[in-house]
């Protein structure tokens, strides 16, 4: 049986900021069970619709990515930097950036790792056939569908990943993706780097 797992809006749980600033759609946090304070991985959407402050959270490593076409900007104590839509942006997240909104409203994807515990490597994707996408040796790798539909297939089976869904896959597996050539996702490996590291 293929053990490609999609999940959609209506699975996503939506939880206030940890600094109360905004609301955010957690699509996942592991392990089972995990709260924000103590999650090993957690991958949330987020609307930023005020400039304000980002929530802290010590010892987590913060890919960002920018999915909407209303600008970003992130000011830091050294510099401002701006988001590239689908070019993530790694910060430590102990910081907390002010976020810059110069034309309304834009909203984000976060792959956020615990450090010494897990990695990430988050890519964006382009439709047509894509590559083989190799899951890390007991990690997962997630596509998020951000326009197109996306099918994804292993030995097993294939999924389908719609504009707004999310696709998780481990054990190792080996997927071949493919979308309308007007298609765009976004792609995060993630590899566990310590003994306390777990999929599942």
């Amino acid at each position: 049986m293929s053990a490609l797992r999609v999940i959609g809006p209506s699975d996503y749980r939506r939880v206030p900021w940890k600094n109360g600033g905004g609301v955010t759609q957690d699509v996942l946090l592991l392990p089972e069970g995990a709260t924000h304070e103590d999650f090993d991985i957690r991958i949330s959407l987020a609307p930023i619709v005020e400039e304000g402050p980002f929530s802290s959270f010590p010892g987590i490593d913060r890919h960002i990515t920018r999915l909407s076409p209303a600008p970003l900007a992130l000011a830091f104590a050294t510099g401002t930097r701006a988001l590239a839509r689908l070019e993530p942006l790694y910060f430590d997240s102990v910081l907390q950036p002010r976020s810059v909104l110069t034309d309304g409203p834009a909203w984000v994807i976060n792959v956020m790792t615990r450090r010494g515990r897990w990695h990430a490597q988050v890519m964006p994707a382009a439709g047509g056939h894509g590559p083989l996408l190799a899951a890390p040796e007991g990690g997962l790798v997630v596509l998020h569908a951000v326009t197109g539909t996306w099918q994804v297939g292993d030995a097993a089976g294939s999924a389908l990943v719609r504009p707004g869904e999310t696709l998780l896959a481990g054990d190792a597996q080996t997927l071949r993706i493919s979308c309308d050539p007007t298609g765009e996702a976004l792609v995060a490996f993630l590899t566990p780097t310590g003994a306390r590291g777990e999929a599942a």
